[in-house]
């Protein structure tokens, strides 16, 4: 794998002046093609069904396809497998023929319902104080089953192979930031699980609210199709797995209190020897291990920059920089986010949630519904303004002080009808309490902010 050297400084909350190095994917052509089979398994054999009362509401997330449509303007991701191991003994070859540890150790992904970008795929936008239930996860994994048998104390025994997925709530997760040297003046977010309870021999996380447990046997391999003994492409499944897990909500003091994230551990029964290859790509011999791979994604030249107060990663990796304890940048420990890439990775994946108290009734008329969050914000934020629209019509922002002088004036914007948002910098202001007014001609809405 290449090296880059990424300069860190300033960190909130954190140690300041960091300077390291950190890995960047070397993504073969072979390992970008991606087949997605009909066949989907649904973990205990269950199926959800969306609430149906009227202040009730139900959806399907799916964070990459709203950044998609949302930042990048409906520019897609270029999708790959990336395998993982639990340890660091197995390595992959590729095109060029450079030998690297196979994968991460751990993937998993962060939720958080108040992103704005869901309002591209036409998703509600939640609110810290929206409580809600993760109902059920689906992603595509790749499992390719290369060795049905082992002996085990002189016996011919069946594989099994094992994983584990563990959920959690704020009180498991970590919420920090980082500076680039390059950009002092903005910080960047992530979330990842709580760092120091992440055990280097089992990885498994003891804040975990839950961990569910998949079994795979020969049953539910996928395909991995050779050309010449390279890999040409791999066929996966998408699988559906029932949560049913309580965000939790807040009083309005914690703007990350509803977030919700999940981690993806892959344990084979045939553990991998120090320097065993596990997939070639240049066509040289490989040994037939088992091998799980999720679909992850990236644009080359893109870098996901979350400075946002409202916002955080997708996802999150265990790779064998942090695989055993270790502390990368002075604080990055356990889990690296997305972001620290210079193409920033994703994890494509859907989340189920329902609420019980947002209304799905016919809205108001006119101009309605505005939400200011992160309230409080800091100084130097981002803040998202969003409101609801009977109609297609242009809005104009405006932010004034308590004393009625204006100090921030958008020029009026096309919006349609439906949920919306606009971004308020923070910037310049002061602390102190502001009033942001959204006017059109279908009304007037005003609401608090406070600057701190």
């Amino acid at each position: 794998m290449k090296k880059l050297v990424l300069s860190l400084a300033a960190l909130v909350g954190l140690t300041a002046g960091a300077i390291a190095q950190t890995a960047e994917l070397n993504i073969s052509d072979a390992q970008k093609n991606i087949s997605t089979s009909k066949t989907t398994y649904i973990l205990k054999d269950k199926k959800l069904v969306p609430g149906r009362r009227a202040d009730v509401y139900s959806d399907w997330y799916n964070f990459t396809g709203s950044y998609e449509e949302g930042t990048l303007l409906g520019q897609k991701l270029n999708r790959f497998v990336n395998f993982i191991q639990p340890d660091t003994n197995l390595y992959t070859v590729y095109s060029d023929g450079t030998k690297a540890k196979t994968g991460f150790h751990i993937i998993g992904s962060t939720f958080d319902p108040k992103d704005s970008n869901f309002l591209a795929t036409s998703q509600n936008v939640l609110t810290r104080f929206n409580p809600y239930t993760v109902d059920s996860l689906a992603f595509t994994q790749f499992y390719i089953r290369q060795t049905d048998k082992m002996t085990v104390n002189g016996k011919l025994v069946n594989i099994v192979d094992t994983v584990y997925i563990q959920y959690f709530n704020i009180a498991g997760i970590k919420v920090g930031g980082y500076t680039f040297q390059s950009n002092p003046g903005v910080t960047y977010r992530y979330a990842t699980p709580a760092v120091d309870n992440l055990s280097t021999k089992s990885l498994m996380n003891s804040t975990a609210l839950k961990t569910d447990t998949i079994l795979l046997t020969k049953a539910y391999a996928d395909s991995l199709v050779l050309e010449n003994g390279t890999p040409k492409s791999f066929i996966g499944r998408s699988i559906q797995i029932p949560v049913n897990l309580k965000s939790q909500s807040t009083n309005g003091a914690n703007n990350s209190a509803n977030l919700f994230a999940f981690s993806i551990v892959y344990k084979p029964m045939q553990k991998a020897k120090l320097g065993d290859v596990g997939i070639a790509y240049d066509g040289s011999s490989w040994l037939k291990y088992n091998l799980y791979g999720l679909s992850l994604a990236s644009l080359t030249g893109h870098s996901q920059e979350i400075i946002s107060t409202n916002k955080i990663n997708n996802m999150f990796v265990c790779n064998f920089q942090v695989r055993y304890g270790q502390t990368l940048f002075g604080f990055l420990k356990s889990y690296l986010p997305g972001t620290i890439w210079t193409n920033s990775l994703f994890f494509p994946n859907f989340v189920h949630i329902t609420t019980q108290n947002l209304s799905t009734e016919k809205m108001n008329s006119g101009l309605s519904g505005i939400q200011v969050y992160p309230n409080p914000a800091a100084s130097n934020a981002q803040v998202d303004v969003v409101f609801n629209l009977s109609a297609n019509a242009m809005v104009k922002t405006v932010v004034t002080d308590m004393n009625g002088r204006v100090v921030l004036s958008n020029e009026a914007k096309q919006f349609v009808a439906g949920q919306n948002a606009v971004v308020v910098n923070t910037n310049g202001l002061a602390r102190g309490i502001y009033m942001v007014t959204l006017e059109s001609a279908a009304g007037r809405v005003s609401s608090k902010l406070t600057v701190n």
